[in-house]
């Protein structure tokens, strides 16, 4: 595999995976104003969303000792270098998937337009599309592997446990470099280390002819982290999903009966209160937008029976 650019991949996020991201329990029965909700977000995202898939195989992996290059670039995780060693793994994909920029706007739109329910829900589909995006890219590798007699290892990423964000720009750069398409949309890192548009996702695959090993130690088994689901080359059942760089439950007002004991346990936020934002890690765009929703947060979780 050489690269890979996919502007119109097919978009099936399973119900089970958008009410987990919503915080919603596996067996628990959606209210019908939920549900069509959740399928207005959906129909508006098929008609006007723009995911996207890029992948391309590096030229170079060097890893010895502590060290992990790949194409001249360093990186700092002990993690995924030890994961590598263990596999013997003898090259590296680097995948960057989106689920576009149209998905930002709209729901800063809803925001503005003081939709929270619609805002949240479209927040939270985003990050299943990335979810789904990365699991279609790992079953592609799954298949190009298999007919190379390579295993393909769990995709990691800057920000994952054992990973630091400050490797997000290197691996951008490494994503850019030496490639013969352009990205299918911009992307950029933030000082933070968040990218933009924030529904996106970079990450790493490590490739190893050594099929044994991959079967032997689990932990090297993608499937695992993997809900495709009739997958034909999977090992073992999907038990968990990788955690998520950004935790959508932040985004989720949890309702009256969650506030008010919150106020019954002196932890609710009140008027009264100071409240901050980090500016550094927004886009310039952002930062007006950004203090208008923090007023506006302050509203939705006023106490009740505070004026």
């Amino acid at each position: 595999m050489n690269e890979l650019v996919d502007i119109t991949p097919a978009i099936d996020v399973m119900e089970s995976e958008y009410k987990r991201l919503l915080g919603y329990p596996s067996d628990y029965i959606l209210q019908e104003q939920v549900r069509d909700l959740m399928n207005g977000t959906i129909r508006w995202y098929a008609e006007n969303g723009g995911p996207w898939i890029y992948a391309r195989q590096a030229a170079k992996l060097e890893i010895s000792d502590e060290r992990l290059k790949v194409d001249e670039i360093e990186f700092t995780s002990k993690r995924i270098h030890d994961q590598l060693i263990d596999a013997q793994a003898q090259s590296i994909v680097m995948v960057a998937v989106s689920a576009g920029k149209s998905l930002e706007e709209r729901a800063r739109q809803l925001w503005k337009e003081e939709k929270p329910d619609e805002y949240f829900l479209m927040e939270v589909y985003g990050s299943a599309v990335v979810e789904h995006l990365i699991t279609t890219a790992g079953a592609r590798l799954c298949e190009w592997g298999d007919q190379q007699k390579m295993a393909v290892l769990p995709h990691y990423s800057p920000g994952y446990p054992g990973w630091d964000m400050s490797d997000q720009d290197g691996l951008l750069r490494l994503i850019r470099q030496k490639k013969r398409h352009d990205l299918p949309e911009e992307i950029q890192v933030l000082e933070s280390g968040m990218l933009q548009p924030k529904k996106s996702l970079l990450a790493l695959f490590g490739i190893t002819p050594h099929l044994e090993r991959v079967r032997h130690l689990t932990t090297l088994v993608p499937c695992e982290n993997c809900s495709m689901p009739s997958c034909q080359y999977r090992r073992v059942p999907y038990k968990h999903p990788h955690r998520q760089i950004e935790d959508v439950r932040q985004l989720q007002f949890r309702g009256r009966d969650e506030l008010n004991r919150s106020v019954r346990n002196d932890s609710a936020l009140g008027p009264d209160a100071k409240y901050s934002i980090n500016l550094r890690g927004l886009p310039t765009s952002s930062v007006d937008d950004s203090l208008r929703s923090t007023t506006r947060l302050v509203e939705v979780y006023r106490p009740v029976g505070k004026d």
